[in-house]
């Protein structure tokens, strides 16, 4: 596609993931400014940490604007903003905010949301992540219009993806990333030039990424990925994936001890406190039954199955 640097665009993003899609869209098109979180203080040191879309931006010299929220004085700012540019489109991918109604009235083409689900599929905060969970054989990524409510915006374009049965959610997010910055400006392009016609979402088969422990929410939560001993190997492995990189799978020592599912017999030494919490980063699948890979205690440094077992287990 030859680059079309009349489309001006401004860019919402709070992901380190989205910079492929930054790439695509300033080589593209006229990429005006980026809206991204202000910096972030972690660790018991409360360093600030400042988004991967921020650095991206001072190093290429693009304009930003960081927010604490789309209320008051950053909502007032960011209007003013997009008076003064007059963007043709925005486009969102992995926000972290809800973008109110007057920011999308303010941009003339609207707001291309980039959704990784096949909408009406996975509505939420957390596609990607259940679509692991529940074993999924495929998944892909919407382009849709934005508007008031979650994700129920007219369709501009889909992909479809095969999902490998040993993805990651942190691995599956970058290859889907990729993919969108692949397709974003053809996407654009067609829809600008009006050879994309919109889709109406069906609302009968839509469905949300609902919290299991906070279940008015669409986000994910550290209870989420505390492992249920009662269910099959197979989807423990799957909750192990779909929860890394965050929050990571975990369970207490004493319910290890008591579980069925493992492929071996754990015995913990008795010097062993039963209930510190124990993080299951990998695991597979051995003969129908569930073997970690590599495993963290708390208040431990981050170790294999057999340097826990060492450690823990009776010989």
């Amino acid at each position: 596609m030859n680059p079309d640097k009349t489309i001006k665009i401004i860019f919402f993003s709070t992901s380190d993931r989205s910079l492929p899609i930054l790439d695509a869209i300033v080589k593209n098109f006229n990429l005006a400014f980026c809206i991204t979180k202000k910096n972030s203080k972690i660790g018991r040191k409360q360093i600030e940490k400042e988004t991967e879309v921020k650095r991206w931006c001072k190093q290429n010299n693009i304009d930003f604007l960081e927010i604490s929220s789309l209320k008051g004085e950053d909502l007032e700012y960011l209007l003013k903003k997009i008076k003064e540019v007059n963007p043709d489109y925005g486009v969102v991918a992995d926000f972290g905010f809800i973008i109110p109604q007057e920011i999308i009235d303010s941009i003339k083409g609207g707001i291309i949301n980039i959704h990784f689900s096949l909408l009406p599929k996975y509505r939420g905060a957390s596609p990607v992540q259940y679509a692991i969970l529940n074993g999924d054989e495929k998944t892909g990524v919407t382009f849709y219009l934005l508007d008031k409510n979650m994700d129920t915006g007219d369709i501009i374009a889909q992909l479809e993806y095969k999902i490998d049965s040993k993805y990651t959610s942190d691995e599956l997010y970058k290859i889907l990333f990729q993919l969108s910055a692949q397709k974003l400006p053809e996407i654009i392009k067609n829809y600008s030039e009006k050879k994309l016609k919109l889709i109406k979402q069906n609302e009968n088969l839509a469905t949300y990424t609902i919290s299991k422990t906070n279940p008015k929410s669409t986000l994910i939560f550290k209870d989420d990925a505390l492992i249920d001993w009662n269910d099959k190997p197979e989807k423990t492995e799957r909750l192990i994936r779909a929860f890394n990189p965050w929050p990571i799978a975990w369970t207490y020592l004493k319910d290890l001890e008591t579980s069925k599912i493992i492929s071996e017999k754990i015995e913990l030494k008795n010097h062993i406190d039963k209930n510190l919490k124990i993080k299951i980063f990998k695991a597979h699948l051995e003969n129908g039954k569930l073997k970690p890979d590599e495993v963290q205690v708390e208040g431990r440094n981050k170790m294999d199955w057999d340097s826990f077992k060492n450690g823990y287990l009776k010989k």
